[in-house]
């Protein structure tokens, strides 16, 4: 078992591989009386086409997802289980990862004994399967209302050509329609396996304990030694589609622009990747964040209710999405494009923002739940944890901030407009 300290807080992370090749990673957090845990499978609703020993395999959008699904399918019910000990459960399928987890601060050994053995093992009933499609349909059918939903997948259709990530996780209708009881199987039966998967558990919880209960409870759980590699394609530079208006029942007009950003351009800057992360969304965050003048400005003219920015990630590329709520859509598009073209930065404003993004590491620590998450995002962006992120934030430079800003390129772009059923606005 190996013991890092992170950021030279009094926490420490525990991490050792186990024989099968699960990775552990536990933090004790003193003076919390909850824990939260997570199994994580890097299996996604990106990964349907993959090659097992060199065979090249295709299956349907929303296959992992379906997969999740009849995981809870079990006689002894998840949810009854922890219901006993006022512990939620859930589970959630990404593009990239299906994690399964539990919150709670009673009976934890229990509750880590039931999740561990939950994971190993899946019996698939034909008839079941056939009844879980119409059930995730309907689920489907929800989210075509909700404007979020549709936006976040429309982001995606529009901006990526050959990766998988452009599809919905959920699927399409068809693909739910045609899954199979033996497609199911062969991806739990490839993914669902120890070496393709971790262990994260934070909180109110003794390492040794913990260590202990995975080694015993996972000892029959035997690691896969096929050769399993996920084909996601060469995605090209420009995006899959310029522009798309979308009528829903919204009352304010919501318009996203995404930016297609091929991460090659700052190949010379030599930066980690971690690094390269940091300095990026330190860039969009100091000039189109909440305290950015331009957005003082723009909210004064009234181009804008509401407004905020995400990212999103492929190997290849970085997406960056501005979205906001305007009745004056087009305006606002018009000025994004002309002001992104040139990046208003300042070294106060590098320095404040350095010194927030510490102050949530430091927060993130005393939280069992963003723990968490924080390692299974450095795990699954960088394939280990990061363990001294505020010594890299403190020696990050103004210097090299602004030649990350002259290496943009902001050439590839989709605009995307939900607009009301009915508009008369001459700017929309």
């Amino acid at each position: 078992m190996e013991k890092i300290r992170i950021n030279n807080f009094k926490e420490h992370l525990y991490y050792d591989k186990l024989s099968n090749g699960l990775k552990v990673f536990v933090v004790p957090i003193k003076n919390k009386k909850s824990f939260s845990s997570m199994l994580v499978t890097k299996y996604g609703g990106r990964d349907i086409n993959f090659k097992i020993n060199g065979k090249t395999y295709n299956t349907p959008t929303g296959i992992a997802h379906f997969l999740e699904h009849k995981m809870f399918e079990r006689e002894d019910d998840p949810f009854a289980f922890y219901g006993k000990f006022g512990t939620d459960v859930n589970a959630s399928t990404s593009d990239d990862y299906t994690g399964y987890y539990f919150v709670g601060s009673k009976c934890f050994d229990k509750s880590l004994k039931y999740l561990l053995n939950w994971i190993q093992s899946l019996s698939i009933d034909e008839a079941l399967v056939e009844k879980e499609k119409g059930i995730i349909l309907e689920e489907a059918s929800m989210y075509t209302d909700n404007p979020n939903r549709v936006m976040h997948n429309k982001i995606k259709e529009c901006v990526f050509v050959n990766d998988p990530k452009k599809n919905k996780v959920i699927g399409t209708d068809e693909d739910i329609q045609s899954i199979t009881k033996d497609q199911l199987e062969l991806c739990y039966n490839n993914f669902y396996v120890p070496n393709n998967m971790f262990l994260i558990i934070a909180g109110n919880v003794n390492p040794k304990k913990v260590f202990d209960i995975a080694n015993k409870e996972t000892k029959n759980f035997n690691k896969s030694n096929n050769s399993i590699i996920s084909v996601y394609g060469n995605e090209p530079d420009y995006v899959a589609k310029k522009s798309e208006k979308l009528r829903m029942n919204v009352s304010t007009p919501r318009v996203c622009l995404s930016y297609k950003i091929n991460k090659d351009c700052f190949n010379e800057l030599s930066f980690s990747k971690f690094e390269l992360d940091l300095y990026f969304q330190f860039l969009i965050n100091i000039s189109l964040g909440v305290t950015s003048e331009i957005r003082q400005k723009w909210i004064l003219q009234e181009l804008f209710t509401d407004a905020f920015y995400r990212m999103l990630e492929i190997d290849s590329h970085y997406i960056l999405q501005l979205h906001a709520y305007s009745d004056k859509v087009d305006k606002l598009v018009s000025a994004l494009i002309d002001y992104v073209k040139d990046l208003k930065v300042d070294p106060a404003s590098f320095e404040r923002e350095k010194k927030t993004w510490i102050a949530n590491e430091i927060r993130a620590i005393e939280n069992p739940t963003s723990t968490i998450y924080n390692i299974l995002d450095d795990v699954l962006d960088y394939d280990k944890f990061i363990p001294n992120k505020i010594e890299i934030i403190r020696n990050l430079t103004y210097e090299n901030l602004l030649k990350i800003k002259d290496c943009m390129d902001y050439n590839n772009y989709s605009v995307i407009k939900i607009l009301p059923l009915q508009s008369l606005n001459k700017n929309l």
